[in-house]
């Protein structure tokens, strides 16, 4: 029962406005790839998002390798390390979860994505916690495998 309850926790919420620490590290790392190894390795996508429900205003890719996942425009411009992801396979593709968190603030970003052949597509809900408040946004992304190969993913 604690497996299925995990599951809901971490794949079936409506909406992505939960605080990134409700599902706790050792419910996520029951339903983790081997480390260093994930179904999705190797694949990285262009991508653009945005606010949830406006036009999306920025260009990115996100890429998989070595069990991890980056996005390039969260760790140039936030200082999000490389953060390990979480599959889950189904018909209507390859979901991933990511808990990324930012090692010099109390912020948090988590990936909810759905791989569906070349497409990629998802919401990130980012987190940012302070002593007297915290504040999520909720973006939107979505984009096509890249051309361009899959860099190194830094250690």
């Amino acid at each position: 029962m604690l497996a299925g309850g995990a599951l809901a926790a971490v794949w079936m919420l409506p909406d992505d406005t939960d605080n990134a620490r409700a599902t706790s590290p050792e419910m996520l790392a029951a339903f983790a790839d081997p480390p260093g190894k994930g179904v999705l390795d190797g694949l990285r996508f262009d991508t653009e998002m945005g606010v949830q429900g406006k036009p999306a205003e920025l260009k990115d890719f996100v890429q998989f390798d070595q069990g991890l996942f980056m996005s390039q425009e969260c760790t140039d411009r936030c200082n999000y390390p490389p953060s390990a992801y979480f599959t889950r396979r189904s018909d209507a593709g390859i979901s991933f979860v990511v808990e990324a968190f930012r090692p010099t603030k109390d912020t948090t970003m988590v990936w909810r994505g759905l791989v569906d052949g070349n497409m990629v597509r998802g919401t990130v809900a980012w987190t940012t916690n302070r002593f007297y408040w915290s504040r999520t946004q909720v973006l939107e992304f979505s984009g096509g495998l890249s051309s361009e190969a899959v860099d190194l993913v830094p250690g």
